[in-house]
C-alpha cells in the first residue's frame, strides 16, 4: 500500500505480509480504523463487487474507493465489526451461525416421532417391517390379521355382512371374537370401524410368505392401518404419520416444520417471534407485601381507577377475604379471585355488582383503546411476555411431536440447551444407519459449536436473541460463521474481538484466530488487549499522538522487535506501556460506607442473589462472559432505579419500553441518588447534523460570540444566522450538510461538494464575518485542541471544550457528524456532556465497558475523569474486563464463577486485594498478577495467550 491518506493518515507506505495474524494498535484517533477498515478492507471489498455485473451490485453493500495511491496483492475481505446493528428478535445465535438452517435439515432425517396424546414412539412402517416384528413377538402363536372397514351410520348388519361376503372375507372381528358373515348377525349396532379379518395363522418362520402376503393385503384395504390380535391383546400397525393406538394423524416431518422463520413451523399466536405484548404482573404487582387495602395493585391507586380499589374492597368484604394481609401470603384461591374475579362478562360483573377481577379491568380497557388516555395508561402495564401458545419455542405445537434420541429433547429444547452442553449431546445423537447425509449435517453442526466453544461463548444457547449480544459477542459469534465456511485466501478485519471477553477466554480467541491464518488467510486486526499485541506475528503501531498529531507509521514488523527497534528513536505510547517504563499506579483505596443492596435478585441466570453496590466510590462489576453482568447491572439495577426515578411501574423509558426489569424481592439505600444515568456505546445521533461542538453546548456560545461582531449586527445577522441546522444563514441548496448525495442506480453512492457554498454549509454574506479571522467555517474545521488555544478568552467556549480534552477526544473536529464516531468515542462523548451538565451530587452512572477502543494511555485518561466524578459525590458502576481499570476500583463484585447456568452467583465482593486473594476467583488470578507486578504480569499474561 502506498500513499494511504484516508481522514488522519500521513501517506502512509507499508507493506504487509499475506497468510499472517496482523495487529494494528495506536492511540485512540491515531488511525487504526482509517488503516485497516476505511482503506484495507473498502478497497478488497470495493475489488471484489466490481466482479459482478452492474445488476448483480446494485443489491450489494456499495464501498467508496478509499484514498490511496495504489494497493496492490489485497485478497476479498470480509469486516467483522463490534457493531449489532440487529434490532428483531426473529434473528438468532443459531439463525446467524447457519446452525439452525442445518438442524432443520438434520431433525427431519435423524429425530423420532411420538404421539402427542398417548406420547408413543410413531412409525412409518412397512409390509416388511410389520412381518418381522410379528415374527420375533409373536412366534409360535395363533394371530389374526385385520383391516378396518368404515360403517356408514345406520347400517343395517345383515346388508354389510353381505358386501363383505360379495367381497371373499367371511370372518370380522365383534365384541372381541370372530365372528361369521355368512351366520345371522347378532352384533347389534356396528361400529364405526369394523375391524375385517384378512387371515389367522400361525406365526412361524415357515408361515412367512403367508404372513406377508396377509399384511400387504390388509395394509392395501385397511388405508395403511391394521391390526395384529392374539388371544391376549390387539396390537396396531400404521405405514404413515400416524399414531395406531389412538388413531391420531401428525404432521410429516419437512425443514419448514422445524423453522420458525417458515410459515409452515411458525407459531400462528406469535408468528414465530416467541413472545407478545401482554399484561406484566410484575409491573401490576411490583410489591407482592402489600396488602389489598394498602394498594398492592398498582393502577388502582390513582386516576378514575381509584373506584376499582374501592369494588375490590367491597367485593372482598362480602367474600370475607382478608384485606390487610401481604398479598404474597394470601391463600392462592384467594390470590386467583383478586386476579380472575368471579367469572363472566366484565361488564355484566360490574352491573351485577360482582368482583371483576383485575384481569378483567384490564380486558375492559383493552375494548377503549381507541382512547389515546386509555393506550397511554395501558402501555404502562405492558411488556414482553412468553407467548402462551407455543411458551416461547416460536414453533408450531406439530413440531414438537419429534425429538431427538437418545437424550428425548424437542427442537426447541435443543435450541435452549447451552452451547457448551449441546455439542456432546449433538455428537451422541443416534443416526439412521447407513445415511451419509445425516453424518455429515452432524458434522457441521458440531464444527459450529466447537467453534462457539473455543471462543467463550460456550454459556450462549441457539434461540438466544441476536439483539440481546453484546458488540464483542456479535463478533466472535460472526468469526465462528466465517470458520465453518472454511474460506480460505481471505482477508478477515475485526476490530477489537477481545471486547467482553475475559482474560480467561483470551487465549482461547487467540487460538481461533491462529487456525483461521493456518487455512491460508490473512487477519488484520485492530486491538489493544497486550496478550493479543504480543501473540501477533505482524504488528503496525500508528500514532504518535490523536486526530492530526496522528496517522503516522510508528513501528510495522514482527511484534518481538518493536521494543528493541523503537529505542533509538522515537518512541511510540505502545511501546512504553508494553515495556513497563509507563503504568497505570495503583490508587490509595477506600473504604465503601454506603451500600445500595439489592435482595432476592431472579433474573436470567441470576437465581436469588443479594448483591450490595456501594455508593461514593468506584465499583467495578467483574466476572467471567455470561456470568450474569449486564443482567444485574443493566436489567436489574439500571431498569428498577431508573423506573422508580420517573415514577414510573419500575421501568426506564427509552430503548427499553415493553422490556420488563428484573426481579428484585427488595432494593433499599437508594434514597440519597439523585439520578441514574447510563454511559453505553450506543449511537449519539442518526443524523449527520449533530457535533461533538452541537453536543456539548459550545455551539450555542460559537454562534452568539459571532452574532456579537459588528460586521454581523450591521448587516443584521443574529445567532442563529450561524446555525447550520436552521436559520436563514445556511446554505439552501444543502441545507447547511455542506454536501450533496447522488444516487447511482448501479454504482456507489457519491457524496459531492454541494457546489453553492463549497462545503462551507453557509451563504457568502455569513461566511464574510469573521472572529480573529477565522469564519464559522473555519471554527468547525478546527480540532477541539485548537479551539480551546483559539477561544482562550472565552470561559464559556473553553469550558465545555475541554471536558473534550478530558476524555482523550480533543482530536474530534467541532463540526464533526457525531454519527461517524465508533462506539467508544461515542461512550466518551457522552461522558463529556453528563461532565458538561451542571447537576447536583449523588448521581449514580453505570458504564458497560468504557475501555472499549482505549489505549493503554487513553484508559489512564479515563481513570482521571472517573475520580473526577468521584469526588464531586458521584457514585459510578462499571462492567468491566480491564485489569488496569479493575486494580483502580474502589470495591469490586464479582460474579460466577463460570457462564450461563454455572454462572449468576456472586463469587466475591470487596476490595481488589480482597478478590486478588480468592481463590474461586478467576478474576482474582488474572488481577494478582496486575497488582505483583508489571513484569509478571506481561509473561503470565503472554504464556496464557499462546
Amino acid at each position: 500500500m502506498r500513499g494511504a491518506r484516508q481522514n488522519n493518515l500521513r501517506y502512509i507506505d507499508v507493506d504487509l505480509p499475506l497468510g499472517r495474524l496482523i495487529v494494528v494498535t495506536g492511540p485512540s484517533g491515531s488511525g487504526k480504523s482509517s488503516l485497516a477498515f476505511d482503506t484495507l478492507y473498502a478497497e478488497g471489498q470495493r475489488r471484489y463487487v466490481e466482479t459482478f455485473s452492474p445488476y448483480t451490485r446494485q443489491f450489494l453493500e456499495r464501498m467508496d474507493k478509499p484514498k490511496a495511491d495504489f494497493i496492490e496483492g489485497i485478497p476479498p475481505a470480509i469486516a467483522i465489526e463490534q457493531a449489532n446493528h440487529v434490532k428483531t428478535t426473529r434473528s438468532t445465535v443459531g439463525t446467524i451461525t447457519e446452525i439452525n438452517d442445518y438442524l432443520k435439515l438434520f431433525f427431519p432425517r435423524v429425530s423420532s416421532a411420538y404421539c402427542p396424546s398417548c406420547q408413543r414412539e410413531i412409525r412409518t412402517e412397512t409390509p416388511g417391517s410389520v412381518v418381522e416384528q410379528v415374527l420375533q413377538e409373536f412366534a409360535g402363536r395363533q394371530i389374526l390379521v385385520t383391516f378396518g372397514i368404515p360403517a356408514p351410520a345406520k347400517t343395517i348388519p345383515d346388508d354389510f355382512f353381505e358386501f363383505l361376503r360379495q367381497q371373499g372375507y367371511l370372518r370380522v372381528w365383534l365384541n372381541g371374537k370372530a365372528t361369521r358373515t355368512d351366520e345371522p348377525a347378532d352384533a347389534g349396532r356396528l361400529p364405526a370401524i369394523v375391524p375385517v379379518i384378512q387371515d389367522r395363522l400361525t406365526v412361524a418362520r415357515e408361515n412367512r410368505s403367508r404372513l406377508a402376503e396377509a399384511i400387504e393385503a390388509s395394509f392395501r384395504f385397511g388405508a395403511g392401518k391394521i391390526q395384529v390380535i392374539d388371544q391376549e391383546s390387539t396390537h396396531p400397525f400404521s405405514t404413515g404419520w400416524h399414531c395406531p393406538h389412538c388413531d391420531i394423524a401428525i404432521r410429516p416431518p419437512s425443514p419448514g416444520l422445524f423453522s420458525f422463520n417458515n410459515p409452515l413451523g411458525a407459531c400462528p399466536e406469535c408468528r414465530g417471534f416467541g413472545r407478545i405484548i401482554g399484561i406484566d404482573w410484575n409491573r401490576v404487582l411490583p410489591d407482592r407485601s402489600q396488602s389489598l387495602r394498602s394498594g398492592v395493585i398498582r393502577p388502582f391507586q390513582s386516576g378514575h381507577s381509584r373506584e376499582c380499589q374501592r369494588d375490590l374492597l367491597k367485593a372482598a368484604a362480602r367474600s370475607e377475604i382478608d384485606v390487610d394481609c401481604p398479598f404474597d401470603e394470601l391463600p392462592k384461591p384467594d390470590r386467583d379471585w383478586v386476579i380472575n374475579g368471579e367469572g363472566g362478562d366484565p361488564d355484566e360483573a360490574w352491573q351485577n355488582g360482582q368482583w371483576y377481577g383485575v384481569k378483567g379491568f384490564f380486558d375492559w380497557l383493552e375494548s377503549k383503546t381507541y382512547k389515546m388516555h386509555i393506550r397511554v395508561l395501558l402501555s404502562r402495564y405492558r411488556s414482553y411476555q412468553p407467548c402462551p401458545r407455543c411458551k416461547g419455542a416460536r414453533l408450531q405445537p406439530e413440531a414438537l411431536n419429534f425429538r431427538l434420541e437418545p437424550m428425548h429433547k424437542t427442537l426447541p429444547e435443543v435450541a435452549a440447551t447451552p452451547l457448551r452442553d449441546l455439542q456432546a449431546e449433538i455428537a451422541s445423537a443416534r443416526l439412521p444407519p447407513a445415511d451419509p447425509t445425516s453424518l455429515l449435517l452432524q458434522s457441521q453442526i458440531l464444527s459450529r459449536l466447537g467453534y462457539m466453544n473455543e471462543v467463550g461463548l460456550g454459556y450462549l444457547t441457539l434461540d438466544r436473541p441476536t439483539r440481546t449480544l453484546s458488540g464483542g459477542e456479535i463478533e466472535r459469534v460472526n468469526l465462528t460463521t466465517c470458520l465453518g465456511a472454511s474460506l480460505v485466501n481471505t482477508l478477515f478485519v475485526m476490530d477489537e474481538p477481545t471486547v467482553g471477553l475475559h482474560p480467561r477466554d483470551t487465549g482461547r480467541l487467540v487460538n481461533i484466530m491462529h487456525s483461521l491464518r493456518d487455512k491460508g488467510n490473512t487477519l488484520v486486526v485492530v486491538e489493544h488487549e497486550e496478550a493479543v499485541i504480543r501473540s501477533a506475528d505482524h504488528l503496525v503501531d500508528l500514532g504518535p499522538g490523536r486526530g492530526a498529531d496522528g496517522g503516522r507509521m510508528m513501528f510495522c514488523g514482527p511484534a518481538a522487535e518493536l521494543e528493541e527497534r523503537t529505542k533509538g528513536g522515537a518512541r511510540s505510547l505502545t511501546a512504553d506501556y508494553l515495556s513497563g517504563t509507563k503504568t497505570i499506579p495503583i490508587p490509595p483505596r477506600r473504604k465503601a460506607k454506603r451500600f445500595i443492596k439489592m435482595s432476592g435478585v431472579r433474573h436470567n441466570n441470576l437465581r436469588n442473589v443479594d448483591v450490595q453496590i456501594p455508593l461514593g466510590v468506584l465499583c467495578c462489576v467483574t466476572g467471567v462472559s455470561g456470568s450474569g453482568k449486564s443482567s444485574l447491572v443493566h436489567e436489574v439495577l439500571y431498569r428498577n432505579l431508573a423506573g422508580n426515578a420517573v415514577e414510573a411501574p419500575r421501568i426506564a423509558s427509552g430503548p427499553y419500553d415493553h422490556d420488563a426489569a428484573g426481579f428484585c424481592r427488595s432494593i433499599t439505600g437508594d434514597e440519597e441518588i439523585g439520578e441514574v444515568i447510563m454511559v453505553d456505546q450506543s449511537p449519539l445521533a442518526r443524523s449527520p447534523r449533530s457535533t461533538p461542538a452541537v453536543y456539548l453546548g459550545a455551539y450555542d456560545a460559537i454562534r452568539e460570540l459571532f452574532g456579537m461582531q459588528s460586521d454581523a449586527l450591521s448587516a443584521g445577522l443574529s445567532p442563529s444566522s450561524f446555525s447550520f441546522n436552521a436559520g436563514d444563514g445556511r446554505c439552501e441548496r444543502c441545507s447547511g450538510i455542506g454536501f450533496e448525495k447522488v444516487e447511482m442506480q448501479f454504482l456507489s453512492d457519491l457524496y459531492l461538494r454541494c457546489p453553492e457554498c463549497e462545503g462551507r454549509r453557509f451563504q457568502p454574506h455569513v461566511l464574510q464575518i469573521r472572529v480573529r479571522g477565522a469564519s464559522i467555517h473555519d471554527v468547525l474545521e478546527m480540532t477541539a485542541r485548537d479551539a480551546i488555544a483559539f477561544f482562550e478568552s472565552n470561559e464559556r467556549i473553553v469550558t465545555s471544550l475541554k471536558l473534550l480534552a478530558d476524555v482523550g477526544l480533543d482530536y474530534l473536529r467541532l463540526g464533526q457528524p457525531v454519527n461517524a464516531l465508533s462506539g467508544g468515542e461515542s461512550q466518551r462523548l457522552k461522558l463529556a456532556g453528563h461532565l458538561a451538565e451542571r447537576r447536583e451530587s449523588g448521581a449514580l452512572l453505570i458504564f458497560d465497558e468504557p475501555t472499549t477502543g482505549l489505549h493503554f494511555d487513553d484508559v489512564a485518561r479515563l481513570l482521571q475523569v472517573f475520580q473526577r466524578l468521584v469526588d464531586e459525590g458521584n457514585s459510578l458502576v462499571v462492567i468491566e474486563h480491564n485489569m488496569e481499570v479493575v486494580k483502580c476500583a474502589d470495591w469490586l463484585v464479582d460474579l460466577g464463577p463460570e457462564a450461563g447456568e454455572l454462572g449468576g452467583a456472586v463469587v466475591v465482593a470487596g476490595t481488589p486485594e480482597e478478590v486478588a486473594r480468592c481463590e474461586a476467583s478467576h478474576t482474582g488470578h488474572f488481577l494478582q498478577e496486575v497488582l505483583d507486578g508489571a513484569g509478571g504480569r506481561n509473561r503470565s499474561r503472554l504464556s496464557r495467550a499462546a
